[in-house]
């Protein structure tokens, strides 16, 4: 399956985030430092954008760096802007730099091993951006076990996918710098991505509690149980919908790509999957009984699903 998306920085200006996921546009990659570790001036409205229009995002960084130190730097610089903020796409380390080349493949590799686990360290995924030229001549065989966005296009780029270019290797391509889109002004790379990082998730959903912390009531008339935290997920298929006043037990709660909170939530003793927080209010609360966890329930016993 692919997913189609663009790439932008400052470069594209002020950008109609909503005429942009109108379009259908399924991510974006954001510049999010340029060179000495300035912020993109305009990467703070991108990410809003994204986020309230519910575009799946990662950033990229076009390195500069000569130094292990310098390299560190950077990824550095990268977690400071971010803030601990969610990303659905990697952190991708953009390697086209000329000089960087000089370096040699054995530097080149330790450089992005070293801004590698700077970014996987703070919880990001990671990534490498770059042409097929340097991917065949310059990245090592090491590297290539990472989540590579390959760069094809032809010198006569007219903004259009021309299959012949595609690479056979890689997660993403871009495959043009000449795209037009609705809520753009001028040109815009554009992307194919065969891996769906909105969808994949599992570390988290390793981590996620399947404990119930309260018994909640659903207060809407009717409520999406879905697969994952936000409404681009699809509904759960074993219990798709919540009706008003049905009981459920809260496990977790997870944050969705806008912001909003949901909760993980287990219906029936059995079925588990993600809700608007929102719709649900707190009924029963723990209380410590002998020792053990067990839920207090204010006027009765909890009625089956």
């Amino acid at each position: 399956m692919e997913y189609r998306g663009i790439d932008v920085s400052s470069w594209q200006g002020v950008i109609d985030w909503k005429k942009v996921a109108d379009h259908g546009t399924e991510f974006a990659i954001i510049r999010i430092t340029e060179a000495g570790n300035a912020i993109d001036r305009y990467f703070e409205r991108n990410y809003a954008g994204c986020m309230e229009n519910r575009i799946p995002t990662g950033v990229y960084k076009f390195s500069y760096a000569l130094s292990i130190d310098e390299v560190r730097r950077e990824a550095e610089k990268v977690i400071e802007v971010l803030k601990g903020r969610k990303l659905q796409f990697p952190v991708f380390l953009d390697l086209e730099y000329s000089n960087q080349r000089r370096l040699g493949t054995e530097m080149i590799a330790r450089l992005a091993e070293a801004f590698r686990k700077i970014i996987v360290d703070a919880g990001y995924r990671f990534g490498i951006y770059c042409n097929l030229d340097w991917y065949r001549n310059v990245i090592s065989e090491e590297l290539k076990k990472y989540d590579f966005w390959i760069a094809r296009y032809p010198v006569d780029d007219n903004g259009t996918l021309i299959e012949r270019y595609r690479p056979d290797i890689g997660v993403g391509w871009q495959y043009t710098s000449k795209g037009r889109i609705p809520g753009i002004e001028g040109y815009v790379d554009r992307d194919v991505f065969y891996k769906n990082y909105v969808a994949e998730e599992p570390s988290d959903k390793e981590k996620l509690s399947k404990e119930p912390k309260f018994v909640g009531k659903v207060t809407a008339s009717a409520l999406n149980v879905r697969t994952g935290a936000g409404t681009e997920y699809p509904n759960l298929r074993e219990y798709p919908l919540l009706k008003r006043d049905n009981l459920i037990d809260v496990c977790d709660t997870r944050e969705a790509i806008d912001g909003t909170k949901w909760y993980y939530v287990r219906i029936a003793g059995k079925y588990f999957g993600f809700v608007a927080a929102r719709y649900i209010r707190c009924e029963m609360t723990p209380t410590s009984v002998g020792g053990e966890q067990q839920i207090s329930i204010n006027g009765g016993s909890q009625s089956p699903i």
